[in-house]
């Protein structure tokens, strides 16, 4: 079915292929523009809808400029970008792949790059990587330790946090885990959270974000992590304490931090990043990697949830408009 009479703004026409924004334009009007902060609010008045991805925050002021808005789309799980409570006041449909457990379990490219954080740091590729770059050829300064029979701690057993314990066990760790669901059934040992941040040597985060979860790994629960654990975090930056997190690397009491994410990467202000105390310690050869959010991100990935989220996109014009 043809939807001309919508108009829908792509906000991220580069992240989208060809063929995807194509099959956006059979259904309704597209207009493409690479957008910011100041063009959504001077321009989202025109549109009945917006295709989101995470560059964008869909705040009070923007959704408040949206008189005609009626949908926000978004190919994400998270939706910590959007300002849900107030779009469900002004009737805004968020459309988006949160809950679409069917289809995201195809998708392995966070838990493959969790992986990829965690191998970074438990073999220090990433400051030996820049010592060869500093015209140093030093072996002995990079000394790693084997997966092989240490404790991976997984905070969140669902679809990606099951996904990565996997992996681990190829690996031949022992895998523990935390989840406040007790019915799950799994070949792995469910310990309380204090019990896994003792005993594990490697700890990965895959809860969601929402107000319970806030702040959920304080930094009293932090304490609690072993001697010269490593942190992984590919969920959502605001769900632990960063700044206890990288007081106990100071202090030598964690050996690695692993982030894909932080807790201020959709801050309005665009000199975050400069001020951000993980970069800057990151940079004085403190073993910190830290990735923008690329989790997600695979041309594999983006191709499905984009194509997913069109078709889920029509389904919803369908069924308002037919």
């Amino acid at each position: 079915m043809n939807f001309k009479f919508i108009k829908i703004l792509n906000t991220e026409p580069s992240r989208f292929s060809l063929n995807s924004r194509e099959k956006l334009k059979n259904i309704v009007t597209t207009f493409e523009y690479e957008s910011n902060r100041n063009y959504l609010i001077k321009n989202i008045n025109k549109y009945d809808g917006i295709l989101v991805g995470l560059k964008n925050k869909i705040d009070k002021e923007i959704i408040n400029k949206s008189n005609n808005l009626k949908f926000i789309i978004t190919p994400t799980t998270g939706l910590n970008h959007i300002d849900i409570e107030l779009a469900k006041q002004k009737g805004i449909e968020i459309i988006s792949l949160f809950g679409e457990a069917s289809f995201l379990k195809d998708l392995t490219a966070t838990a493959e790059l969790t992986w990829g954080l965690i191998l970074c740091l438990i073999r220090n590729i990433n400051n030996a990587h820049l010592s060869v770059l500093n015209n140093e050829w030093d072996r002995d300064k990079f000394k790693g330790r084997e997966l092989k029979g240490l404790t991976l701690g997984i905070i969140g057993y669902g679809r990606l946090g099951s996904m990565v314990a996997n992996y681990g066990n190829v690996f031949q760790m022992k895998i523990i885990y935390y989840d406040i669901d007790p019915t799950i059934s799994c070949n792995y040992k469910r310990v309380n959270l204090k019990k896994l941040l003792s005993l594990s040597d490697i700890v990965s985060v895959h809860i969601p974000l929402n107000k319970s979860n806030k702040n959920f790994l304080n930094k009293d629960l932090l304490l609690n992590l072993k001697k010269d654990s490593i942190f992984i975090n590919t969920s959502r930056g605001e769900v632990i304490d960063e700044l206890a997190l990288l007081e106990l690397l100071k202090a030598g009491q964690i050996s690695g931090i692993g982030l894909d994410v932080l807790a201020d990467e959709y801050s309005k202000n665009n000199d975050w990043l400069k001020r951000n105390i993980l970069r800057q310690y990151s940079k004085k050869g403190f073993n910190i990697v830290l990735t923008p959010h690329i989790g997600g991100l695979t041309l594999q990935s983006a191709e499905k949830a984009n194509n997913f989220i069109i078709k889920k996109l029509e389904k919803f014009l369908n069924n308002k408009y037919l």
